[in-house]
């Protein structure tokens, strides 16, 4: 029993190298399938020298061109309170929302169970609350995550984000920008129909 096992490992690790050298195309998500998932987490801003934790939460919206390749569409927003470092800090003291609404692609690496992916979004951001001047900027987002199938139907899985606006990246790469921008970790749930 203990070799039938091993061969059975050595087996689907090797599924899993083929896999993903000839592409990850074992099984997708599916063209033409919709794939919904909600995400909640955490998350940090960092918006008028400040870097706040908060919660982050999103919605996106998939849709299935080919068994790699997804159109995408998210919808997510945070909540970062802040206080003054003492009676001196002008900047205001309370709660930062963050909203954005993203379109974009993402491609998957599907690896039996597993599916790793990453995507790009660019969308509408909206930074409100307590900040020094309100902003509704053109953002983008990068992403990665793994979702793994639990059924064929629904799945289970990670997410972690970056959002932030283009030009200002360029501007400074080095330090990710001088403007705000959001790094958030999720974990996420998923249906396919």
């Amino acid at each position: 029993m203990y070799i039938r096992g091993g061969v059975r490992t050595a087996t689907v690790l090797l599924a899993l190298v083929v896999s993903i050298a000839a592409g990850g195309v074992a099984r997708a998500a599916g063209e033409r399938e919709w794939q919904v998932a909600l995400r909640g987490g955490i998350g940090t801003i960092s918006v008028d020298d400040r870097k706040p934790w908060g919660i982050a939460a999103g919605v996106d919206i998939e849709y299935g061109l080919t068994d790699a390749w997804a159109l995408r569409a998210s919808f997510e927003g945070s909540e970062h309170d802040v206080t003054k470092s003492s009676d001196m800090d002008m900047r205001p003291a309370g709660t930062i929302w963050t909203n954005a609404a993203l379109l974009g692609m993402t491609y998957t690496f599907d690896v039996l169970r597993l599916v790793p992916y990453a995507e790009l979004q660019a969308g509408i951001v909206q930074l409100r609350g307590a900040v020094t001047t309100p902003q509704t900027l053109l953002g983008m987002e990068l992403g990665v995550g793994a979702d793994y199938f639990v059924s064929r139907r629904f799945l289970a899985g990670a997410a972690f984000h970056y959002l932030f606006e283009p030009a200002d990246l360029l501007s400074d790469p080095l330090n990710l920008g001088t403007n705000p921008f959001s790094f958030s970790a999720t974990g996420r749930v998923s249906w396919v129909f």
